[in-house]
Parts: structure tokens; C-alpha cells; sequence
């Protein structure tokens, strides 16, 4: 167009008007796409073509990077057709033709140019890659080999480390190996040193040498024991099985027996209470004054004989940490004054029965600071006053066991003194208050919010306010309550929802308990001991809610006496989902019969049943025998056993320890012969009652049960003085017996066996209407059966 500028206005409106530069491009460009020989040979060729035939397409494609397909319209076929169609002027062709070529060598020169730019552009942007793909390669060769060399380097010195670690091990080991032996050989010298010095003076305590200094021969000496030849450890442990008078008896012995009786391990707890009926003041002063450094645990509770001297001595104990004193009627405060001030570690102190007052309370406040358990049941002389100084002193403050049983001047304001300074107390005990009222728990819940174990036994007063301010702050362990008649459902729902924890729910003669409560009761899970006597409203749907709940699966210890309404349903619920229980107490439950204990005879794991007052007979008994883990068996009043229950029982029953048939009437000496026959382990046999019992029974029990511990013949009214003797001679181990309303052992006959028991009961008055004999002048005469054999 920049040649067209100059020329003639009409050639150049003729020019635009038919398009002619586009032509020349389509022209140009095909040019370029098929580069011919003759390059105006060439566009006259295609003119001719275009001109012959108008509906032919032209479509050429570039052989360079940069030219796309180009496509001629059928517009410039026309255009062309128009132009060179309707002249003949072959001046202004050849003119147009030159025109076409100095344009086409114009643009293929450009282009040349433009592909030469591209291609230097192109072989520059190559080398430039090539140069930076052969410096990278470059980097990554000198990396990997940098850390081939750096991780050689690095295992070499983990290497190296490790065995320098494991050759200082060594030489420590080796080290410690010599310094061992360095250290046991020198210890051993001065060991052996010790031992012989030792065993030098206690054979000089025992009289094992001469005046000398020579050794005595043991083996020859006279009236050497074999006690004193065991070695000392073992006699040693001997002697802890002794009581204080059993010890200050064998210290008179001999001088090896002195020796023993002195070990300072015997006296570091001392049971005074053991000896209270013969002990003396200068005993008592004798023993803590030559023990005091020794002694931790002094109990002399019952010692009401004992004076001021006595309890004076107290305070040389400055190691004590246990200290009962209850029912010492001597104690006063001004002796609680002096012990307490000079026995700082007290940890347990028992004060219960005593006549201390409020002076007590404030020494305590100021001296007791490590005491955590105090008992001051039964002590009415002190007031709210007493209780007000804790909150001002220094002491008391880490209680975590109070007893308060019996203390029914204490009032609200009281309980909120204890609570206010006593706020980490996790056992409270109240039992026999009958002046407990809600408002008491609300104050000492108020600030005692660590309470586990709560026990309010005969409190007829409380209700279910009480409850819920438990409930409230406290997650208890174990609770006990009983003859309470206020308390409902919703206070133990309270209860039971707060302490998912309880394992111990004594609860016995709450009359206002239903089976509602035992929903709420069952669902406690971790629930072990259960005691529900005198629960009258309890009937086999609350058994059932306690057989299908979750404390069924652990519950191991379950009292239901003087539950009317349980029958043998129950029963057998109880012995189905109670798998691990193992004490069972269903005293006086009239409904029961044979088919309740057939139904317990599936428990594996009972251990002692209570069957008082039931209607057992000889059937069920017989079943109960296939209990192999039965150890005690209580069943007094069970009038309609016999000695064919009795025999066949223990036929299988042979590891029974205790046995209680008291009152039940049909049994004679051949329960007895039997029961001695097959079970030797027996330690208690209670037989009171028992009109047919004679001499004979005991002396079948004495000759086979040679562990029996305990023992009650009371109403037995055939025995005669026979029996006081063979007991006296045959039962080594008797501890406790009970002779009362025997009338033919007399006086003089019983008290031989006093010596030798630890409680001791007779009498010879006339058995009371509840043994059932009815009139004693209606008693025949003993009469007098012919000796047997002992092994017979």
C-alpha cells in the first residue's frame, strides 16, 4: 500500500474498491507454501485456473514453524475473476504481475530473516540449556558423592562410638566387679566379727560359758530345753505368739528364755488389755519403763484397775503412735495433759468410755498435730465448748477417722465445729444418737466433702433431707444405718445415684424401705456387703431387680433376716446370679422350706449360711452337704433336724470349722459322735439347748477334735462334772466356753477350767422358759450311759 501512495486516485479507489491487496497476499503467501520455478509462469497459471473454474478451492499449507494454513474464499476468486475477467489490457497485467513479484521477493526476504532470528534464537536458548543441564548434572555429582562420603564418615564414627561405649562398659564392669569383691570381702570380715561378738554375750546371757570363758556343751548340760537350742530368728518367732503375761512369765524360766523374753521386737506393741484382770500398776511401770524406746502400740483398753502411775508412764513413750485407752475409768484430763504433750507421733488415739472433758479437747488442739483417728465414743462430759477450740488451735486439724458414737450433748453448732476444722474427715462414726437430726449432717456436710465411710446406727430422727446433703458433697464407700422409720425411696435414690462407688450398705429395720429402694440399691456395681434384716416390705420383685442388676455379679456377703415375704423363688434367683457370694443370712424367714437350701447347694463359692429359725428338715440339709467350700454352718431353732440330717451332712460337710444347732431338741450324742467322726477340723461347736445331750457327746468331741476353740453347752442339763475334766485334759486350745444353766456340773468342777480359758461362763440356776424345757421339776434324772471307747 506504501507504493500505492503517489499513484493515480482512480487506479488506487479501484485498487481498494475490488481488494486487490488481499488477493496479492493469497497469492504471495501460496508463493511461499509451493516455492515453484517461475514464479509469474506460476500466478498466471493459477489466475487461468481461478478465472476457468470459480468454484475451486485453493488450500496450502506452510513448511515453516511460524506459517498456518491459509484458505482462498470463493470471495476473491470473484474479485480476481472482476478484474482480470473484463479487460484485456496485458499492459496493466505484466504491471500488476511486477507489482506481485517485488512484493513477493519483499516478504520472502523478511521471512528469511525472521526464520534466520528464530533459528539463532532457537540454537542460543539449546546452548543455554545445555549449559545449565550440564552444570546442574555438575552440582548433583558433587552432592552425591558429598554425602556418600559424609555418610561413610558418620557410620564409621557410630561405629567407633559404640565400641568405645562397649569397652568403657567393660572396664566399668571389671571396675565394679573388684570393687564388689573389695567391698563384700572387707563387709564380711566385719560381719563375721559382729556375729561372733554376738554370739559371744548371748551365750553368756544364757549361761553357755564357764568362768573361763570356755564354751559349754548344750547337749550335755542338765535341764537344758530344746527351745534354746533352735536358732535365735526362729525362737524369736515363738515368742511373738505370746501375750505380755505369757512373756514375763517365760523371762523367769532360765536365763536363755530372759534373753528371748527381752528382744526389744516382742515389745513394740503391747497388749495390756489381755492381762487387765491380773495386772498390777507396778507391772505396768516395770514394762514401759524398760521398753519405752520400743513401744508403738499400746492398748489398755478395760484396765479400770490400773492408777495414775500407770498411765504416767505413758509419756516416757515418745515413739507411740497407737494409744487405747478406753473404758480406763482412771483417765482424767490432766494425765491426758501429760501424754499428750509428750508424745507427739500419736496417730490413733482411743478415748472411748472415759471421762474426759472439754481441758482434753484443748490439749489435744494444741499437741495432736499428726493425729489422724480418734474415738471419743460413749464420753459425754464434753460440751460444744470443747469442740469450739479445735477451730482455734493447731492440732486435730488432720483427722480423717472421728467416733463420736454415743455423744448425744453434742448439738448443731457442735457438728459445724467438727466440720469447720476437721474437713479432710473421711470416716465418721455417730452410732446411738438419738438426738442426730438433718440439720447436724447438713453442717457437717457442709464442709466435709472428702466423707467415704458414714455410720449412723440407731438415729430414728433422720430423713431424707439427710440423704440428699450427703448426696450433695459426698461420694460414699460405705454407709450404715439402722431403726431408722423416716427415711423413703427418693432418699435412697439420692443416695445411690451420688455414690456409684458404695461397696458396704448395712441398712437393716428401715421400715419405710420398699422394693422401689432395691432398684435403686441394684444398679450400685461395685456393691459386695448387703444387710437388709428386718426389711419386711421386701418381696421376690426386689429380689429380683437385686438378682438382675449389676451388683449381683459381685455382691458376696447378704443378710435377709426377718424377711417374711421371701420365699424360695427368691432363692433361687439369688443362687442363679449371685455367683460369688459367699455369706448368706436368712434367719427367720418362715417361708422357706427344703427346695431354698436344694437351690443353695449350687453355690460354689458359700462359705457360712445362717438357716436360724427356718423350716429346714433332714432333706435339705442333706443337700446343703454338697456344698464343698461350706466352712460354717448356723442353725439354731431348726427344731426339725435329726441325727440322720446331722450324719449324712457331715458325711460330706468334713472341712467344717463351725457348727451352731442350738435349740434344736431332736439331736442327741449321736449328732455328736458323728460330727467328731468326720469333721476333725471343728474350732466352735455351739450346742446349747440340746436337753438329750450327755457326758458321752463330749467325750466323743474331745477325743477327735483335738482344734476345737470355743465351745457352749449352756442348758445341756444331763452333763455332770465329767465333762469339766475331760475338757481340762483334752482340748488344749480351748479359749472359750459357756456352762450356764448347768445344773449338775457343780462349782468347783467349772472353775478348774477358768485357768486355762480366756472367757468362762456357768451357772446352775434353771434354764428359762426360751429354751423350751417348760418346767425344770418336770426334768427327769440324768441317766447315766456306759463308757465308750474315745476312738468309737
Amino acid at each position: 500500500m506504501a507504493s500505492l501512495k503517489k499513484a493515480d486516485p482512480v487506479f488506487r479507489e479501484y485498487f481498494l474498491k475490488h481488494s486487490l491487496p488481499q488477493i496479492f497476499k493469497a497469492l504471495l503467501a501460496s508463493l511461499c507454501v509451493s516455492c515453484p520455478e517461475d514464479p509469474l509462469h506460476f500466478i498466471e497459471s493459477k489466475l487461468l485456473a481461478i478465472q476457468e473454474n470459480q468454484a475451486l478451492e485453493i488450500h496450502w499449507h506452510s513448511c515453516f514453524d511460524d506459517v498456518h494454513t491459509v484458505t482462498v474464499s470463493l470471495l476473491a476468486k470473484s474479485i480476481v475473476h472482476d478484474i482480470f475477467g473484463g479487460t484485456d489490457d496485458i499492459m496493466f497485467q505484466s504491471h500488476l504481475l511486477e507489482k506481485a513479484y517485488l512484493c513477493y521477493q519483499t516478504n520472502v526476504t523478511k521471512m528469511c530473516f525472521k526464520g534466520w532470528r528464530q533459528y539463532i534464537s532457537k540454537r542460543k536458548a539449546d546452548a543455554a540449556r545445555l549449559l545449565f543441564l550440564t552444570h546442574s548434572a555438575e552440582r548433583h555429582y558433587v552432592l552425591q558423592n558429598t554425602r556418600f562420603i559424609f555418610t561413610s564418615w558418620a557410620n564409621w564414627v557410630h561405629v567407633r562410638k559404640r565400641k568405645q561405649s562397649d569397652a568403657v562398659k567393660k572396664i566399668q564392669c571389671v571396675w565394679d566387679a573388684v570393687l564388689c569383691k573389695v567391698v563384700i570381702a572387707a563387709w564380711r570380715h566385719v560381719a563375721q566379727d559382729a556375729k561372733r561378738t554376738k554370739e559371744y554375750f548371748e551365750r553368756m546371757e544364757k549361761g553357755m560359758l564357764d568362768t573361763h570363758g570356755k564354751h559349754i556343751d548344750l547337749s550335755q548340760a542338765d535341764g537344758q530345753d530344746r527351745l534354746s537350742l533352735l536358732p535365735w530368728k526362729l525362737s524369736v518367732k515363738i515368742f511373738q505368739n505370746l501375750g505380755v503375761g505369757e512373756l514375763l512369765k517365760c523371762s523367769r524360766v532360765c536365763g536363755a528364755w530372759k534373753a528371748l523374753a527381752q528382744t526389744c521386737s516382742l515389745w513394740s506393741r503391747i497388749n495390756i488389755s489381755a492381762e487387765r484382770q491380773r495386772i498390777t500398776d507396778e507391772a505396768v511401770v516395770r514394762i514401759l519403763q524398760k521398753h519405752r524406746p520400743f513401744i508403738t502400740q499400746l492398748n489398755m483398753s478395760g484396765c479400770g484397775t490400773l492408777h495414775h502411775a500407770s498411765f504416767r508412764c505413758i509419756s516416757e513413750c515418745k515413739n507411740l503412735q497407737d494409744l487405747n485407752l478406753s473404758e480406763c475409768t482412771n483417765i482424767n484430763d490432766d494425765i491426758m495433759w501429760i501424754i499428750l504433750e509428750a508424745c507427739p507421733s500419736l496417730l490413733t488415739l482411743n478415748l472411748s468410755y472415759t471421762n474426759v472433758t472439754d481441758s482434753t479437747w484443748r490439749a489435744m488442739s494444741r499437741n495432736c498435730m499428726t493425729l489422724q483417728s480418734l474415738s471419743l465414743a460413749y464420753c459425754r462430759r464434753f460440751t460444744d465448748k470443747g469442740l469450739q477450740v479445735l477451730t482455734t488451735g493447731r492440732g486435730c486439724h488432720g483427722l480423717t477417722h472421728l467416733d463420736l458414737s454415743g455423744c448425744t450433748q453434742i448439738s448443731v453448732d457442735g457438728f459445724r465445729h467438727i466440720a469447720k476444722s476437721c474437713s479432710l474427715l473421711q470416716h465418721i462414726v455417730c452410732d446411738d444418737m438419738t438426738t442426730l437430726s438433718d440439720a447436724c449432717i447438713q453442717a457437717l456436710a457442709s464442709k466435709c466433702h472428702s466423707l467415704a465411710v458414714i455410720s449412723v446406727l440407731d438415729t430414728p430422727y433422720l430423713s431424707d433431707t439427710a440423704f440428699e446433703a450427703i448426696a450433695e458433697v459426698a461420694s460414699l464407700t460405705k454407709f450404715k444405718i439402722e431403726g431408722n422409720g423416716r427415711v423413703t425411696d427418693s432418699g435412697w435414690k439420692a443416695l445411690c445415684r451420688a455414690s456409684p462407688n458404695l461397696t458396704v450398705l448395712h441398712a437393716p429395720d428401715c421400715s419405710r424401705m420398699t422394693d422401689t429402694s432395691m432398684k435403686y440399691i441394684s444398679s450400685l456395681r461395685n456393691l459386695h456387703t448387703l444387710h437388709l434384716a428386718g426389711f419386711e416390705k421386701l418381696s421376690d420383685a426386689g429380689i429380683r431387680y437385686m438378682a438382675e442388676g449389676p451388683c449381683a455379679s459381685k455382691l458376696r456377703e447378704l443378710d435377709l433376716s426377718n424377711c417374711p415375704q421371701i420365699n424360695d423363688l427368691s432363692i433361687m434367683r439369688l443362687s442363679q446370679r449371685c455367683t460369688k457370694l459367699s455369706k448368706l443370712s436368712v434367719c427367720y424367714c418362715e417361708s422357706l422350706t427344703d427346695s431354698s437350701v436344694e437351690y443353695l447347694s449350687g453355690c460354689s463359692s458359700l462359705v457360712t449360711l445362717d438357716i436360724t429359725g427356718c423350716s429346714v428338715q433332714d432333706q435339705g440339709l442333706i443337700a446343703l452337704g454338697a456344698v464343698c467350700t461350706l466352712r460354717e454352718l448356723i442353725a439354731p431353732e431348726c427344731v426339725w433336724i435329726t441325727d440322720i440330717g446331722i450324719e449324712k451332712f457331715c458325711r460330706q460337710a468334713r472341712d467344717l470349722e463351725l457348727m451352731d444347732v442350738r435349740h434344736c431338741l431332736s439331736l442327741s450324742d449321736q449328732s455328736i459322735k458323728l460330727l467328731s467322726f468326720y469333721c476333725r477340723n471343728i474350732t466352735t461347736l455351739r450346742m446349747a439347748g440340746c436337753p438329750k445331750m450327755t457326758d458321752m457327746a463330749l467325750q466323743y468331741l474331745t477325743g477327735a477334735c483335738h482344734y476345737l476353740r470355743e465351745l457352749d453347752l449352756s442348758g445341756c442339763v444331763l452333763l455332770t462334772d465329767r465333762t469339766p475334766r475331760l475338757l481340762h485334759r483334752a482340748c488344749p486350745q480351748l479359749s472359750t466356753v459357756s456352762m450356764l444353766y448347768c445344773r449338775n456340773i457343780s462349782r468347783q468342777a467349772a472353775l478348774r477350767l477358768q485357768p486355762r480359758v480366756q472367757q468362762w461362763e456357768h451357772s446352775r440356776d434353771d434354764p428359762p422358759c426360751s429354751y423350751g424345757y417348760g418346767s425344770m421339776g418336770c426334768l427327769p434324772q440324768p441317766v447315766r450311759k456306759p463308757e465308750e471307747p474315745l476312738g468309737r
